[in-house]
C-alpha cells in the first residue's frame, strides 16, 4: 500500500511522484470522452450536439464530486500531516456518506433541473432530444461519479495518486469495448441502444471506478473494522466538508457555467457549431493536463506539511507549483 509522508524529503521528488500519475489518469479521462465524441459521431452530427449539451448539463451537478474530491484531499491530508490517524479514519467515512448524501440530492435535482438546463442551450428538435435522453442516462452514472471524486480525494491526501490512474486506464479502455457493444447489440442475443449506449457504458466503466477506489480505501489498515456507527452523520464533520468542498466546488461551476454561455451563443448557429464546440473543447483538455496534474499534487503537500506545522514546507510547496505551473505554459511540457 502507498502510504507516503509528504512531509519529509524533498518537495521537488513529492511533485514528480503525485503529478505524474494523476497527469496520465487525467490523459486517459480525457481520451475516454473523445471516444465517446467518436462514437457519437456514428449517429451524426445531432448526436454529437446532443452529447455535447448533455454532458455539459450533466457535468454542472458532477462539479460537487470535484468539490467534495478536494476537501477529502485537504481534510484527511491535514490530520495525517498531524499523524492523527483516529480523525483521518472518521473523515474518510464522513466523507464517504456525505457523498453518497450529496448523490441523493443531486439525482433529485438531475430530474427536476437537466431538461430545463438542456433546453436553455438548444433549439427544440432532434439534437435536443437526443441531448435530454443522454442526460438521463448519465444520470444513472452520478453515484460512481461522486464517489470516485470522493475515494481519489481520500487515496491522494495519503499520497496514493497511482489508484485513480489505474482506474481510469481500465475505464479507457472498457469503454472502447462497451461503446459499440451497447450502441448495436449482440444480433439474436440483446438490441443495442444506439446513440444512448454510449451512455450506458459510461454508467459500467465510471462504477467500476468508484468501486476499485473504495475497495483501495478499504483495504488500508486504518479501516479495517469499520462500524457501520462512525458513518453517521455527525454535523460538525459535514460541515467541516462542506466548507472545504463548496468553495472548489463553486469555481468549478463557474467554469461550466461559461460553457453554457457558449452554448447558448452558438444554438442560434444550430447543431453543427455545438458539435463543433463540443469536440474542440474535449480535444482542448488535453493540453491543460500537465497544470492539471501539478494542481492535483499540491493539495495532499500542502494538506499534510500544514498538519505537521510544516509551514516553510507550505510555502515552498506552493512556490514549487507555481513554478511548474509557469513552466508549462512558457513551454508546453513538465519542467521537474
Amino acid at each position: 500500500m502507498i502510504e507516503d509522508d509528504l512531509t519529509i524529503g524533498p518537495i521537488r521528488d513529492h511533485f514528480r511522484r503525485l503529478a505524474v500519475p494523476a497527469a496520465i489518469g487525467m490523459l486517459f479521462s480525457t481520451l475516454y470522452n473523445i471516444v465517446d465524441t467518436f462514437y457519437a459521431g456514428y449517429f451524426g452530427t445531432q448526436a454529437q450536439a446532443g452529447l455535447a449539451i448533455g454532458f455539459q448539463a450533466f457535468f454542472v451537478l458532477v462539479s460537487v464530486g470535484f468539490g467534495l474530491g478536494a476537501a477529502m484531499s485537504a481534510l484527511v491530508g491535514n490530520a495525517k500531516g498531524r499523524k492523527d490517524v483516529r480523525d483521518a479514519r472518521h473523515l474518510s467515512a464522513q466523507g464517504i456518506g456525505f457523498a453518497a448524501t450529496a448523490t441523493l440530492i443531486l439525482t433529485m435535482l438531475a430530474v427536476v433541473v437537466g431538461p430545463s438546463l438542456i433546453a436553455l442551450v438548444s433549439e427544440a428538435g432532434a439534437y435536443r432530444d437526443a441531448g435530454q435522453s443522454y442526460f438521463y442516462w448519465l444520470v444513472l452514472a452520478l453515484p460512481g461519479f461522486i464517489l470516485a471524486y470522493t475515494a481519489n480525494g481520500i487515496l491522494q491526501a495519503r499520497g496514493d495518486t497511482v489508484s485513480m490512474q489505474r482506474a481510469l486506464i481500465v475505464a479507457f479502455f472498457a469503454n472502447i469495448a462497451l461503446n459499440p457493444l451497447f450502441m448495436f447489440g449482440i444480433p439474436g442475443v440483446m438490441s443495442g441502444l444506439e446513440f444512448n449506449g454510449i451512455a450506458l457504458a459510461t454508467v459500467l466503466s465510471q462504477s467500476g471506478v468508484a468501486a476499485y477506489l473504495l475497495f483501495k480505501i478499504f483495504g488500508r489498515a486504518m479501516m479495517q473494522d469499520l462500524k457501520r456507527s462512525e458513518f453517521t452523520p455527525a454535523p460538525a464533520k459535514y460541515l467541516e466538508i462542506a466548507s472545504q468542498a463548496l468553495p472548489a466546488s463553486f469555481a468549478l461551476l463557474i467554469n461550466f457555467a461559461s460553457g453554457f454561455v457558449v452554448q447558448f451563443a452558438l444554438k442560434g448557429y444550430g447543431e453543427d457549431a455545438l458539435a463543433a464546440y463540443g469536440i474542440s473543447l474535449r480535444i482542448e483538455q488535453l493540453f491543460l493536463l500537465p497544470a492539471v496534474g501539478i494542481t492535483i499534487a499540491l493539495v495532499p503537500i500542502a494538506a499534510q506539511n500544514y498538519g505537521a506545522g510544516n509551514n516553510d514546507r507550505v510555502r515552498q510547496a506552493f512556490r514549487r507549483c507555481w513554478s511548474l505551473t509557469n513552466k508549462v505554459r512558457a513551454r508546453g511540457t513538465p519542467m521537474w
